[in-house]
């Protein structure tokens, strides 16, 4: 990170405040207010911000950045996925900037919807196959591939993610880890040996169908294994060939090629497909979301075999909670059963399923 001092003029500390982050809600515990600094105007296309010109974001690795160093055209994490830039410059006003001081150490949080995506639901489900003996493909089209590997080991070690960075250079301790993995008998079959997970980046906006057989051809080959599943990571983030570039700007069509272009592999390759897309901004955070809540992709849902939403609102924020509803069930009758589920941010994991009444 680069050196910068904030100035501050007041501290102000609070009780019962949260924050939302990419890990979950945190606690604020104190606000510091510095003197007046130039206002740098960030946009995208969702979400726009005001603050100081050495405000970090995050880029399409997960690497800080300055506004200041931003440029139109680069891409950044924001709640809504990886946007791009499109307008970053100093305006001719000043003002007190405030800055927030976290309970946890991550000290990230939303600061006009801008930071990261969260993939923990598809990377639970990677982890959780994987303990039941499964090979697993993740593809990721957003997120590093450093950054999918310390979730997963977080996830599957146990290990608080806060501590990651400096345990994961222990080699003793990670192969200790390893090997309690090996020998857990973990899974709903008492699987003697878990299976293999391979991460795979791909840059966004560039991993097309044709990208995902090739690569799932080649690992099958060279590795000598029959992969059992395929998380996505997700599918609004590909593209299509440029055979088919008239889709591009169709975003039914568009869905519609990227989703039967899964079925094709999953058909091909005998494998489970899982993904995700984002549903209508009107129901972010809402108590309830229906299928028809899926505009931009509604492509994507008709093709599934099975679409779940994921639901949380502010009040479940509050106390890590998560409700997953069916939807869909091509093969099936269901009533819109849920699940609820409970995240713990500390490892990352989502578990602990009940079914819900509600």
């Amino acid at each position: 990170m680069q050196d910068f001092e904030r100035k501050f003029i007041d501290t102000i500390e609070v009780n019962d405040w949260l924050v939302e982050t990419d890990t979950g809600w945190a606690d604020i515990k104190a606000i510091g207010k510095t003197i007046e600094y130039d206002e740098w105007f960030l946009k995208t296309e969702k979400c726009e911000l005001v603050c100081a010109d050495t405000h970090i974001v995050f880029d399409e690795n997960m690497d800080e950045i300055f506004v200041k160093d931003l440029k139109v055209g680069d891409k950044i994490q924001t709640k809504n996925g990886l946007e791009i830039v499109q307008d970053v410059h100093i305006t001719d006003k000043s003002s007190n900037m405030f800055d927030l001081q976290l309970e946890d150490d991550n000290h990230r949080f939303y600061t006009g919807d801008i930071l990261s995506h969260n993939s923990m639901w598809l990377y639970n489900i990677a982890s959780n196959a994987a303990n039941q003996g499964k090979n697993v493909a993740i593809i990721t089209v957003e997120m590093s591939q450093r950054k999918v590997m310390k979730r997963l080991a977080a996830m599957r070690f146990r290990i608080n993610v806060d501590e990651y960075d400096e345990l994961s250079k222990d080699s003793q301790f990670v192969k200790n880890k390893i090997n309690q993995l090996k020998n857990s008998g973990n899974g709903l079959f008492n699987t003697e040996s878990p299976g293999k997970i391979f991460v795979k980046k791909f840059n966004t906006g560039d991993c097309t169908i044709v990208d995902i057989d090739n690569y799932l051809t080649k690992l099958e080959e060279s590795k000598g294994i029959k992969l059992d599943m395929v998380v996505l990571d997700y599918i609004n983030l590909m593209s299509v060939s440029k055979l088919q570039k008239d889709l591009a700007n169709n975003l039914y069509l568009k869905g519609k090629h990227l989703a039967e272009g899964l079925r094709y592999l999953a058909d091909k390759f005998n494998i489970a497909v899982v993904t995700a897309t984002q549903v209508d901004r009107s129901v972010w955070g809402a108590n309830d979301i229906k299928l028809q809540d899926v505009p931009e992709s509604k492509a994507v849902a008709e093709t599934a075999d099975t679409f779940w939403a994921i639901i949380r609102n502010t009040e479940m924020k509050k106390h890590n909670k998560y409700r997953l509803k069916i939807l869909k069930l091509r093969d099936g009758d269901h009533k819109e059963e849920t699940i609820m589920f409970d995240f713990h941010p500390q490892f990352l994991v989502i578990e602990n399923d009940i079914m819900d009444s509600n």
